[in-house]
């Protein structure tokens, strides 16, 4: 992974730890952020992480 001054992917990890997500949902969630370039804006995590937990019930 590329360098990250700002702790964004920890912040990201964090995010979704706390919200009660497995080490696997957090990574995918990593994961999804850096591809979809939403990394340095946490305030698309909240509804990015939702959109992920409904693809998960479906």
């Amino acid at each position: 992974m590329s360098v990250d001054p700002y702790g964004m992917k920890t912040r990201a990890v964090a995010f979704a730890v706390r919200a009660g997500h497995s080490d696997d949902m957090a990574r995918r969630f990593l994961e999804r952020l850096c591809w979809k370039g939403w990394l340095n804006q946490p305030e698309r995590f909240g509804p990015l992480l939702a959109e992920m937990m409904r693809e998960d019930h479906s």
